[in-house]
């Protein structure tokens, strides 16, 4: 343990071991939401942020869909500096950035303003908060001193909350998403996470893909695993991580595996897997998993273990972020730190337009 902690200077460590606390007080913060007092009926949701700030979007999209939650409801993730051509004065504009400095975001959100009056930040200060007060606009705010990857469980648990309060979808069920029953439940798996050998899957994982690249595949449904596995290697690691979804990745790259040679064996596939992806999905794994053996590519395949798809998303989830911390320590990398996002940042703010 003393070895993690001579490069784990953030205490990213602390972070996932309390991200159960995380959750809970979530829940608790969410119970006071501000009042938002919104005319027109929403037909449009977009959650609009960059990075780890706009992932807690990515999972809400996906549990709805899941979940069938909001029939009649479209919901999409934004990362752009403005918003879609069809935002109007039934589409509810949520502006997420931690910081509230996240140039997209701040961008997005003055096009948004000439667009729609129902606007939500959820943030912690900076330029989103200021532009929301000028507006006399509804503000969320979530703790400080988090990385806005660490704020997962915030940032999804307030958009779940604020879609409660508008009674956008219904109120929490016992088998659909149980707010109050996932604190326990993300204890139990970090705990299986958390354990520094090779019983613990996270753990020999991240030796299986030291000195490899990971290359991701998951359906559509799980997308936002994905993204979050490639981010935290990326972030956490200090490692390249690429990924597509299927049945997209069957029409194209799969084809490109051979070449150059060599390459492959820099590779290490991983499935992401869930028992409620389409029945056709299901059998296109199969069948790649096939194929990969006749090209004799090895692979790795992971399924969420939970009863709601919450659950699983959340177990794969944590082993991600595991995996990615215990990855950036055989690195030797502060997983904590990101010293080229901060660099390229610092090279655009010298950028004049």
């Amino acid at each position: 343990m003393d070895n993690f902690l001579n490069y784990d200077k953030g205490s990213i460590l602390a972070s996932l071991e309390n991200f159960h606390l995380q959750v809970e007080h979530a829940i608790e913060i969410s119970r006071d939401l501000p009042s938002f007092n919104f005319k027109n009926n929403i037909y449009e949701i977009i959650i609009s942020g960059m990075g780890g700030s706009a992932i807690g979007g990515d999972y809400f999209k996906s549990i709805v869909q899941s979940y069938n939650l909001m029939q009649g409801i479209r919901v999409d993730i934004n990362r752009y500096y403005t918003m879609p051509n069809y935002v109007n004065e039934n589409t509810l504009v949520i502006l997420s950035s931690y910081s509230g400095n996240t140039e997209e975001t701040i961008s997005a959100a003055l096009d948004a303003l000439n667009k729609t009056k129902n606007l939500i930040a959820i943030t912690t200060g900076g330029k989103l908060e200021k532009i929301f007060k000028e507006n006399n606009l509804p503000i969320v705010y979530l703790p400080e001193g988090f990385q806005p990857r660490a704020a997962l469980g915030y940032s999804l648990v307030t958009i779940l909350s604020i879609m409660y309060k508008l009674n956008l979808i219904d109120n929490i069920q016992e088998n659909t998403i149980n707010l109050n029953s996932l604190p326990e439940f993300i204890k139990k798996t970090t705990k299986k996470y958390s354990v520094h050998d090779f019983n613990n899957p996270a753990f020999k994982l991240a030796n299986q893909l030291f000195d490899n690249i990971p290359l991701i595949y998951s359906s559509e449904l799980m997308l936002p695993i994905n993204l979050r596995w490639r981010g935290q290697f990326q972030e956490n690691s200090k490692s390249m991580a690429f990924g597509n979804v299927v049945p997209e990745m069957n029409h194209n790259e799969i084809n490109g595996f051979l070449k150059p040679i060599g390459a492959i064996d820099k590779l290490k596939i991983i499935l992401l897997r869930d028992r409620e992806n389409h029945p056709r999905v299901k059998l296109r794994f199969e069948a790649m998993k096939d194929l990969l053996k006749d090209l004799n590519i090895e692979y790795l395949e992971y399924y969420g273990i939970g009863d709601t798809f919450v659950e699983r998303a959340l177990d794969l989830t944590l082993l991600g972020d595991w995996t990615s911390y215990y990855l950036g320590i055989l690195y030797k990398q502060d997983p904590n730190a990101i010293p080229y996002i901060s660099k390229f940042k610092e090279i655009m703010s010298k950028i004049k337009d």
